[in-house]
């Protein structure tokens, strides 16, 4: 039987690890944490409060977890009609539902111009968001530019452009297109930059299928992945970080910080190809090349979490339906502005951020009269004014929540029973990758497609024995399981495993089924 190690306990590792056990072959996850998870960290206060620490919204891995069965270990989500808001200091309020009709209806108030442009942002997301589910190995810019333009759009140029661009091209309302933008921007890619346009159709390519929360907080999917794994006889060892990976004749011998080696025939890496480069005993001259050539963190951009336990029901203020994922900005492009303000190394000046309520969909995320609000915002993971101390933590968790009273018209000082804070420095403890990035390298366009990473091997490196996957391959970051997968289907196929059909899936045909899917629906 062969032997895969895993390496990374995040949810691309374990899915990954899924699928190898799922088809016959032994393997072992290694975490260095002493839960697994990564980005998705749910903590249960003594008080009955359920804080969702990291990821909340489940997207685009509801499909991989169907195909694991995870709903046979426990997993359930809870969906709602209305999947975003967008809330400013001015009291602008737009909701996007998981119905597009309904969504343009809720529209009456804008410009016709601007609904049926949004309309058409829906239809060009929808086609190319589809690509990337349907890409097992990652397409080539010449591969996209050999598509030319395809009813008046030109793919290539709609992924070079900037989301702003974009956008912009077929919506005027300032408040739309700064939702629409901001929504991207959450890859920790600024709206304005060259490179970002696939990013500003996020929200208009999302409906139709929309995303879910579990029931009992997120810790749920990762639980439910565990115990898929263990089920097809896999293993997780946790506080077990991988301090080297040598190769010898009896395979490749795993060494934990702990002391303990183990030897396996595969190897698959979750974690970023530099610290990859840096586990191995003799190096790589590819893999060190690939490691120097890509970039993280070179924005300076960090994300900044605080996480309430309050005394009365969590609300947005004045925007209502405290169900959906809101985007709160104090004027239309304040989370724009932010980002050369950040790359400065300087505090947002204009509050922008995501606000959710767990407690909202899920009661048992708080007692009874109570709730639990989920802030994110950004922030310099290398301040200009000094570093990141618990008092620096404190100040700009005071910061955020000022912030949040001055969008949405809410105080909450006098609700907080608790709260937590998590900033660049816990995250970069806790997911190991340089400022905590949840993207492991940056998601600028040259580190995007076969370029993710450099060597353009996809999920093989210049080791045969050795695979890479998690948020530093193809397609990216986000809560989504594809590199974990696509990893899985590549090693299956190396080794002529059945279902590995998807690792040679042709791009141009994936290509060219996202652009019928897209012409169909310009003609409803």
């Amino acid at each position: 039987m062969t032997r895969v190690a895993v390496i990374g306990g995040g949810h691309n590792g374990l899915v990954c690890a899924c699928y190898l056990a799922n088809a016959g072959l032994d393997v072992t996850v290694f975490e260095a944490n002493a839960t697994p998870g990564g980005c998705i960290w749910t903590e249960q206060l003594p008080s009955g409060y359920r804080l969702e620490r990291g990821a909340i919204d489940h997207g685009m891995i509801l499909g991989v977890a169907a195909e694991l069965g995870l709903a046979r270990f426990g997993l359930e989500y809870a969906f709602r009609d209305v999947s975003v808001g967008a809330g400013f200091g001015d009291g602008v309020r737009l909701l996007f539902h998981k119905d597009l009709s309904t969504t343009l209806e809720g529209f009456d108030g804008l410009d016709p111009g601007d609904v049926e442009g949004y309309g058409r942002l829906a239809g060009l997301g929808t086609a190319l968001l589809g690509m990337m589910d349907a890409f097992a190995t990652p397409p080539s810019m010449a591969q996209i530019a050999e598509l030319g333009p395809i009813a008046g759009f030109d793919p290539l140029r709609t992924i070079l452009a900037s989301a702003e661009k974009v956008v912009g091209a077929h919506v005027a309302d300032p408040h739309l297109a700064a939702a629409l933008t901001m929504y991207g921007a959450f890859s920790q890619i600024p709206p304005w930059l060259p490179g970002s346009g696939l990013f500003g159709l996020l929200l208009a390519g999302s409906h139709g299928h929309g995303a879910g929360r579990p029931v009992g907080g997120s810790v749920q999917l990762v639980n439910a992945l565990v115990g898929a794994l263990e089920s097809a006889g896999g293993r997780i060892r946790t506080d077990a970080a991988v301090e080297s990976i040598d190769r010898s004749a009896a395979g490749s011998r795993i060494a934990t910080a702990q002391g303990d080696t183990s030897s396996f025939d595969l190897v698959v890496s979750a974690l970023d190809v530099v610290r990859t480069s840096r586990l191995m005993a003799e190096p790589v001259a590819e893999l060190d090349e690939v490691a120097r050539m890509v970039t993280g963190g070179s924005l300076n951009v960090a994300e900044f979490k605080v996480d309430l336990a309050l005394s009365a029901k969590a609300e947005p203020g004045m925007f209502g339906h405290p169900e959906a994922l809101w985007l709160l900005q104090q004027h239309p492009g304040s989370m724009a502005r932010s980002f050369g303000e950040i790359a400065a190394g300087i505090h947002p000046s204009e509050a922008a951020m995501l606000w959710a309520s767990p407690s909202a969909l899920d009661p048992s995320a708080a007692p009874d009269g109570g709730g639990v609000a989920w802030l994110s915002t950004f922030v310099p993971a290398r301040p200009k004014d000094g570093e990141w101390t618990e008092a620096a933590m404190s100040r700009h968790a005071e910061r955020v929540i000022d912030g949040y009273r001055a969008i949405t018209g809410e105080s909450l000082e006098d609700r907080i029973v608790d709260l937590r804070v998590a900033g660049p420095v816990d995250w970069e403890k806790r997911t190991g990758a340089r400022f905590g990035n949840p993207n492991h390298i940056d998601m600028t366009i040259d580190q995007m497609f076969s370029l993710r990473p450099g060597a353009g091997r996809g999920y093989r490196t210049a080791v045969p024995w050795l695979y890479l996957t998690g948020a530093g391959t193809f397609p990216g970051g986000g809560l989504s399981g594809l590199p974990g997968k696509n990893a899985a289907m590549t090693v299956l196929a190396d080794l002529g495993r059945r279902g590995s059909r998807r690792a040679g899936f042709s791009t141009i045909s994936a290509l060219l089924r996202g652009w019928r899917l897209y012409r169909s629906l310009r003609k409803r």
